[in-house]
């Protein structure tokens, strides 16, 4: 029976398990989930023993700093954070492991990555097929997950906790976070505008900034969100200049205004590593902006 046939005939509503067993089973080669932060969340059930990261995992449950630093230095770290939903996986070869092995990515009902999907070719050898079927598999385990509230609430604290680190310079080692920083900016580049929405003169006492952010998500869906302290972060990709980016919030100005919710909006940059500039810049245009302006919600810095 044809491969791809036989993945997609894979019984729904059985967990992840269910999934990997039976693509193990289905493709001949043993398969594996880490979260975003490297912990294994599980395996097929019939595994690898003389494969040092497959084992690490077996054994930590998790990968050392030491094995960050290979991946890093493999470039490993950098192909998958360049796989996204739409062009699928990467395959990762290297001199100094046995078996070569592809990578996938699994995506939660906001379409934010919470997990790497990784088969390892110690069994059969990758054919031309195997990206698209291995993309088939990612799909199967992102619907299969895509309602369970765990994913959910993951793949927005992952996101958020990048972001802290990232405004408040916590990163040390660039190389070893580049591709957590580049899950982000996926869909926002070339141009990045910050919008920081505070929520202090806002019409709910004790205003959660969660609420918010999904107030502001479901009015548009377009931008990513974090939050962050008392505010909502507002991540906007946009071809306006400055003086135009007011038009790429005409879905969320009236929830401003209703919510009396005052927002500050960086100049345009690029690369989230510098994101703690722009924060300040967002920041000031919003402290500056509500001393001057009475009658306005969003301020723009000069």
């Amino acid at each position: 029976m044809n491969i791809k046939k036989q993945l997609n005939e894979i019984e729904n509503g059985r967990g992840i398990q269910y999934i990997l067993n039976k693509t193990h089973e289905i493709m001949g080669n043993p398969v594996l989930i880490f979260d975003m932060e490297y912990n294994l969340i599980t395996a097929s059930t019939d595994g690898i023993n003389d494969d040092p990261i497959w084992c690490e995992f077996m054994t930590h449950g998790k990968l050392s700093d030491d094995t960050l630093e290979f991946f890093k230095n493999e470039s490993f770290i950098d192909s998958v954070a360049n796989c996204t939903q739409f062009d699928g996986v990467t395959y990762l070869f290297s001199s100094k492991l046995k078996y070569n092995r592809i990578f996938g990515q699994l995506y939660n009902k906001d379409q934010l990555p919470v997990a790497d999907l990784v088969m390892v070719a110690c069994e059969n050898p990758f054919e031309d097929c195997t990206p698209e079927l291995i993309k088939t598999v990612c799909d199967i385990i992102s619907k299969e997950i895509s309602q369970d509230e765990y994913y959910q609430s993951y793949g927005q604290n992952y996101q958020d906790d990048i972001i802290k680190k990232l405004i408040e310079e916590n990163i040390r080692d660039k190389g070893v976070y580049a591709g957590h920083v580049s899950n982000i900016e996926k869909g926002l580049k070339p141009n990045i505008f910050l919008a920081v929405a505070d929520l202090a003169q806002s019409n709910l006492i004790n205003a959660n900034p969660a609420y918010y952010r999904e107030l502001f998500k479901r009015a548009e869906p377009r931008y990513k969100y974090s939050t962050y302290l008392n505010y909502v972060l507002i991540f906007i990709s946009s071809n306006n200049s400055k003086l135009q980016i007011k038009k790429d919030l005409n879905n969320l100005i009236h929830i401003f205004k209703q919510e009396n919710v005052h927002v500050g909006i960086s100049s345009t940059f690029e690369n989230l590593f510098e994101l703690h500039k722009y924060y300040l810049e967002a920041i000031h245009a919003l402290c500056d902006g509500k001393k001057i302006f009475d009658n306005q919600q969003i301020y723009i810095f000069k």
